[in-house]
């Protein structure tokens, strides 16, 4: 009897709300938006903001408020360049959001005649749900402080490193899973080392 585990049922039926071909369309269009927002939106907006001698990833990387306030006074002249690049990083959370899903969405439907090995993908999807939140809020708590740079909560330093922290921790696990997923769908179509008739749980 197949055993239903319900933080599984949103990716679950995000996974069944389309056909193959359907989110192989949204995989190829987030993945050019995705890939779009590197090379057209990152690097040259980051070149901008390297003009003032540090980047973005500098100041999520301070841990006091002198390194922090030091950064701040750097970026005023090309804080407009900083407001986009915190545009440009919804937009590539977004994207990045779509295409894993889509990606993860395929898989599922070629592992779908495995309860086990189709847990892979679904345990793909919560990380990038995980991942995506938290890159979110950790472009959340940088909005918040440069926004305000005379007044913001000294707190704010710790949450943006907390977050920052447990993002990259998460995403060490997301990108190998999502790789995994890829690798057992190309065993099951070009080779037998699976049998499709495995029963189910």
């Amino acid at each position: 009897m197949r055993r239903d585990i319900s933080v599984f049922r949103p990716v679950e039926a995000y996974a069944e709300a389309g056909s193959s071909r359907t989110h192989g369309v949204v995989a190829i269009i987030s993945f050019c938006i995705f890939v779009g927002t590197i090379i057209f939106g990152f690097v040259p907006v980051t070149r901008e903001i390297e003009t003032s001698g540090y980047s973005t990833a500098d100041l999520q990387e301070s841990t006091t408020r002198t390194d922090v306030d030091t950064i701040l006074q750097a970026f005023e002249p090309v804080m407009d360049s900083v407001v986009l690049l915190s545009v440009l990083d919804y937009l590539f959370i977004v994207a990045g959001f779509f295409l894993f899903f889509s990606l993860h969405s395929l898989v599922m439907q070629r592992l779908s005649f495995d309860d086990r090995l189709v847990l892979i993908p679904k345990v793909g999807m919560v990380l990038t749900v995980c991942s995506r939140l938290l890159d979110s809020l950790e472009n959340f708590w940088v909005i918040l402080i440069y926004s305000n740079p005379d007044s913001y909560p000294t707190v704010l330093i710790s949450l943006m490193n907390t977050t920052q922290s447990a993002k990259w921790l998460v995403v060490t696990v997301e990108y190998p899973t999502l790789g995994l997923a890829i690798a057992l769908v190309l065993l099951v179509r070009f080779t037998s080392l699976f049998d499709r008739k495995t029963p189910r749980m």
